[in-house]
Formats: C-alpha cells, sequence, structure tokens
C-alpha cells in the first residue's frame, strides 16, 4: 500500500514537473501603456522589428506644456523590464518628435514578450522625476 501511495505521488510530482507553463509569446504588434502625472507612455512591441533590429519604439508625451528640439537634451530615460534595464539621454537617440510626442528607439529589455509583462520607465525632465509603469493596452 505505501509504495502505491509513494508510486502515485511521484508520477504526480513527475507530470506537474513535465507539464508546461510557458506563457505564447506575442505574435503580432502590440502597445504596452502607462499614463503618469506629467507623461503618458506607449512601448510598442513589433515582434518583426525585434527580430531584425532587436529594437522597438517608445513614445513618450508630455502633457500641459511644449517641447522643443532642445528639451530632448534633458529629459532621462531608464526603461525597465524583466530582463534587462536601458538608461540613457533621449537627445541621444534615435528619435522622431512630432508636438508632444517623442519617439525613440530602445533595445529590447525582455528576452521574450508575454502579454502579461509590465515595464517600467523612469523619465527626469527639468529637476522633475516620475516612475510610469506599463501594462498591455487593450
Amino acid at each position: 500500500m505505501k509504495l502505491k501511495v509513494l508510486f502515485g505521488i511521484f508520477l504526480i510530482i513527475s507530470l506537474t514537473a513535465c507539464s508546461s507553463t510557458k506563457q505564447p509569446d506575442i505574435a503580432e504588434e502590440v502597445i504596452f501603456y502607462g499614463e503618469g502625472e506629467h507623461w503618458n507612455v506607449k512601448y510598442i512591441y513589433n515582434p518583426e522589428l525585434y527580430d531584425e533590429k532587436k529594437v522597438n519604439w517608445v513614445e513618450i508625451e508630455l502633457k500641459n506644456l511644449e517641447l522643443s528640439q532642445e528639451d530632448l537634451h534633458n529629459i532621462d530615460i531608464n526603461f525597465e523590464g524583466r530582463d534587462g534595464l536601458i538608461t540613457g539621454n533621449v537627445g541621444d537617440m534615435v528619435t522622431k518628435i512630432k508636438g508632444n510626442v517623442i519617439s525613440f528607439l530602445v533595445g529590447i529589455v525582455n528576452n521574450e514578450t508575454y502579454q502579461e509583462d509590465e515595464y517600467k520607465i523612469k523619465i527626469k525632465f527639468k529637476d522633475k522625476q516620475e516612475v510610469i509603469r506599463l501594462q498591455l493596452f487593450l
């Protein structure tokens, strides 16, 4: 009887350990979004861009103030994911600016991207700092 119970426990543990709990990768472009007091932020995950160049776009939008090209050098970011952290000055990055929206390329901070992922960005601009959490935008 003890042998059957031990065998049953062993079988259950083995099956549980072997079953896959892996989350599915994201197969199409998605947006992770967060909103703070001064900034709205989008991380646009595009699997094709990632596979080709190992980068994706981040868009930050400043609320209630006009931005100039010179302001780019006054914005520092820390972009954090599960597997890494990217830091830098936006003025030193590949950027596009349209109104109050600045788009810039960042390297990938997660080796694989899932719908459940969360990101964190810290934006420092003119003596003010804000931390914003990004989640999948549906």
